[in-house]
């Protein structure tokens, strides 16, 4: 987990070269962008680090905090202090004069810019974690426990029987404003039994595990599956 306190610069070593993708390149021809991914409301920040140095097994990718982010440089402005995923995707270069800058290199995961030696390419995701991001020292004044808001998992309480095809599964829609509806789908076996179900999408604003009902099918007796939302608590000191 990378450790780093608010409004301040701070180093990452990731280990990256485990799962180098585009092993013909040389070191000076990669580069790393780092999405990171605040667990309490979602919000996404991209960066390359502002110094990047690679090793035999890892990366140390060096961020500055600036209140005016720019992901090419290294500029962050993390907010709010808490818990954050990381994903790092290697980038690589033909040309070794390239220039980490708008035009030139991927500004997310998804960028693809038009082929050229002085472009940047995303190979793919070589590592994730957690960054834990604290408060400076004498600015907490208050603390509060934030639940996670996803559907992370569905249980089959009862099977039931009797099914000719596969029931459609609604799951209810979240409680809080903005809030996105869950969905999934489920198969039965050769008995007429649900045997399985999958989260299609885990939706998001779920304070309370949500009810979930099944239509359809022709059952003689009807299945039960319940859901579960996220239930680590992220504890976040703000101001």
């Amino acid at each position: 987990m990378i450790q780093a306190i608010r409004e301040t610069n701070f180093d990452a070593y990731i280990n990256t070269e485990a799962n180098r993708i585009n092993t013909s390149s040389v070191s000076a021809l990669i580069r790393h962008l780092v999405k990171f991914i605040n667990d309490l409301d979602g919000a996404v920040f991209y960066a390359y680090a502002t110094t990047e140095t690679i090793y035999n097994r890892y990366t140390k990718l060096a961020f500055s905090y600036n209140v005016a982010p720019d992901v090419y440089t290294g500029k962050l402005a993390l907010i709010p202090a808490g818990y954050y995923k990381y994903e790092v995707y290697e980038v690589s270069w033909i040309n070794g004069d390239y220039v980490v800058t708008e035009g030139t290199a991927p500004a997310t995961e998804t960028d693809v810019l038009p082929v050229h030696d002085n472009n940047g390419v995303v190979e793919g995701l070589v590592a994730i974690g957690k960054l834990y991001l604290s408060e400076k020292d004498g600015s907490e004044e208050i603390t509060y426990i934030q639940n996670a808001k996803r559907v992370q998992k569905l249980t089959i309480q009862d099977g039931g029987s009797g099914y000719t095809t596969a029931p459609t599964i609604t799951i209810a829609s979240p409680d809080l404003n903005g809030g996105k509806k869950a969905t999934a789908t489920c198969t039965i076996d050769v008995d007429g039994i649900v045997n399985a179900v999958t989260i299609t999408y885990a939706g998001s604003g779920y304070s309370v595990n949500p009810i979930v009902t099944l239509t359809g099918g022709g059952f003689s007796d009807p299945a039960t599956i319940t859901a579960t939302i996220e239930k680590t608590n992220y504890i976040y000191y703000g101001q």
